[in-house]
C-alpha cells in the first residue's frame, strides 16, 4: 500500500497568499465607469431619475408658464394695450336719410295733400298726432315724446309697384334728424309697405322722437336713391 504524502505546512501558506492576491488585483482592476459595472449601472439610474425628476417639476409648475405667456403677449394671443381697433360711433337718426346738402329736393307738400312721387305712385302724409310712447318702445325709451304721422301710397299706374323702398321715411327738424321709433301700443310698427296693384293704396304709420311743438318735416323718397325726396311740411 502506497502512502500519502500532504504538502507541507509552509507550501499551503504560500497557495492561500497567491490565491488572495489574485483575487485582490482583480477586485481593482474593475472600472466604475465601466457601462457593465454594476456600480456604473447604479450611478446611471441615479442621474436619469434626478433628471426625469427635474423635467416633470418644471412641466407641473403653473406659475413659470403663466410668467413665460405673460412676457410674450404674441405667443398669448392677447393684443397690446392701445393695439385693438375701435369702433366708430353710431350715426344720429337714420343713417340712409338724405336730410344733408346733397339730397335734392324734388318737390314739396302740405300734410294732407297728395304728391306725386313718381309717374306710378303718388304719396300723402298725414299729421302729425303727439303721442308718448309705452312700456316697450323700440328706439326710444318708454314714455318718450314722439310726433306719429300716416304715409299713404297709391298706384297710379298701370304695373303693379314693389312698394318696400318707400318705407322708410325720415323727418328732420332744420337739416337734423329725428330718430325714428316704434311702438306696438301706437300701431306704429316695424314693417314695410307691401307691393300695391294698379289703382291700389297701402298705408304706412310712422313716429319720430320729438317733443309736441317740434317743427317736422317728413321727407319720402325710394330707399334705394336716397338722394332725391319729396318733402311734406305743415
Amino acid at each position: 500500500m502506497t502512502a500519502l504524502f500532504l504538502p507541507s505546512r509552509g507550501r499551503r501558506a504560500g497557495t492561500v497568499c497567491a490565491a488572495l492576491l489574485a483575487l485582490a488585483l482583480t477586485g481593482c482592476s474593475e472600472d466604475p465607469g465601466d457601462p457593465a459595472s454594476p456600480t456604473a449601472a447604479t450611478s446611471a439610474g441615479t442621474s436619469g431619475a434626478e433628471t426625469s425628476g427635474a423635467a416633470t417639476s418644471g412641466a407641473a409648475d403653473p406659475g413659470a408658464a403663466a410668467s413665460g405667456a405673460a412676457s410674450d403677449p404674441a405667443a398669448s394671443g392677447t393684443p397690446e394695450p392701445g393695439t385693438a381697433g375701435q369702433e366708430s360711433p353710431a350715426p344720429s337718426g337714420n343713417d340712409v336719410a338724405p336730410y344733408d346738402d346733397t339730397a335734392t329736393r324734388d318737390a314739396a307738400a302740405a300734410f294732407g295733400t297728395t304728391q306725386q312721387l313718381t309717374g306710378s305712385l303718388a304719396g300723402t302724409v298725414e299729421g302729425p298726432r303727439p303721442a308718448t310712447t309705452g312700456q316697450r318702445p323700440v328706439r326710444a325709451a318708454p314714455g318718450t315724446p314722439v310726433q306719429v304721422f300716416t304715409v299713404t301710397l297709391t298706384n297710379t299706374g298701370t304695373d303693379p309697384v314693389d312698394a318696400v323702398p318707400w318705407s322708410f321715411p325720415v323727418a328732420v327738424v332744420g337739416d337734423e334728424p329725428a330718430v325714428p321709433a316704434y311702438d306696438e301700443s301706437l300701431g306704429v310698427r316695424m314693417e314695410t309697405f307691401p307691393t300695391i296693384a294698379p289703382g291700389g293704396s297701402a298705408s304706412l304709420d310712422v313716429a319720430f322722437s320729438a317733443a309736441p311743438d317740434a317743427d317736422l318735416a317728413v321727407r319720402v323718397f325710394d330707399n334705394t336713391t336716397p338722394d332725391h325726396y319729396v318733402e311734406f311740411t305743415d
